[in-house]
């Protein structure tokens, strides 16, 4: 028995199934499944359609045009914001050298005597200033 050949019994040589078949099976099924919905479908909106309204019928017509209306404008939100989204991850592929700003020493030193520091002191409002009197109009009040 060591000698003999296993017989493939129709699943190709390893014993395994080939691939192709697995496909084919699987387009009929969903095609066959298709069919079937789509039969359910359309019979289901014969019936419900024979026993509305003519109010609910204007109503339903009316929601089905608007999500129709609004399919274009999402799929074109939805295609803006991909091309986006590819630019910027195409830009930071590329290495940029790093930018570094170097700001040059202020020619005025105001602290120079006090311990070097290169601040200017805090500007703040003077002793003697007087406040100014604002004057505000209220519309529509006499």
């Amino acid at each position: 028995m060591e000698g003999m050949p296993i017989p493939p019994y129709g699943y190709g040589e390893s014993g395994l199934r080939s691939v192709g078949t697995e496909n084919r099976v699987a387009k009929r099924l969903g095609g066959v499944l298709l069919i079937f919905t789509a039969a359910f479908g359309l019979t289901l909106a014969v019936i419900v359609g024979q026993r509305l309204s003519d109010q609910a019928m204007a109503v339903l017509a009316g929601a089905v045009c608007g999500v129709a209306a609004s399919i274009p404008p999402s799929l074109l939100i939805i295609w803006v914001t991909r091309r986006r989204v590819e630019t910027r991850g195409t830009l930071a592929g590329l290495s940029y050298p790093p930018v570094v700003v170097v700001q040059p020493p202020t020619a005025y030193a105001p602290g120079a005597g006090d311990g070097g520091t290169r601040y200017l002191p805090p500007m703040g409002v003077p002793m003697n200033a007087a406040p100014v009197h604002r004057e505000f109009v209220v519309v529509g009040e006499e």
